[in-house]
């Protein structure tokens, strides 16, 4: 075995303390990056009115999710932009899978929903 050159182990120490630092920052920061989110914005596509879905791990559902007053299948996660509501991307192709009428989203996705009251109701 030949000898371990100088350069070798700089390399190695300057590894290892790479490596170190990002699994601090990413694994055990608190930073607002390392924070997993504990709950999701919903709208009924029909009616407007925003949901507040907690997803702290506790029950899975699925998107598109259930109103539960109505019963049918119109909740789709928002996003809260400027003051303004717009569906998350992600999720916009799900309105495909919803059967009631889509009063408050917009024809053009770029625009903003038709929310009928900022203050959410908790889903359990």
């Amino acid at each position: 075995m030949e000898k371990v050159k100088p350069w070798q182990v700089i390399l190695f120490v300057v590894a290892i303390a790479a490596l170190g630092y990002s699994m601090m920052k990413v694994g055990f920061g608190n930073s607002p990056e390392s924070r997993m989110a504990d709950s999701m914005m919903l709208i009924d596509v029909q009616t407007g009115q925003l949901y507040i879905r907690d997803i702290s791990g506790k029950k899975a559902f699925i998107i598109p999710d259930r109103n539960p007053d109505s019963k049918e299948i119109a909740l789709l996660p928002v996003v809260e932009e400027d003051g303004e509501w717009f569906l998350v991307e992600r999720y916009a192709s799900a309105l495909d899978q919803i059967e009631v009428p889509h009063d408050a989203v917009p024809d053009n996705p770029e625009k903003a929903l038709n929310v009928a009251d900022a203050k959410p109701i908790p889903l359990n």
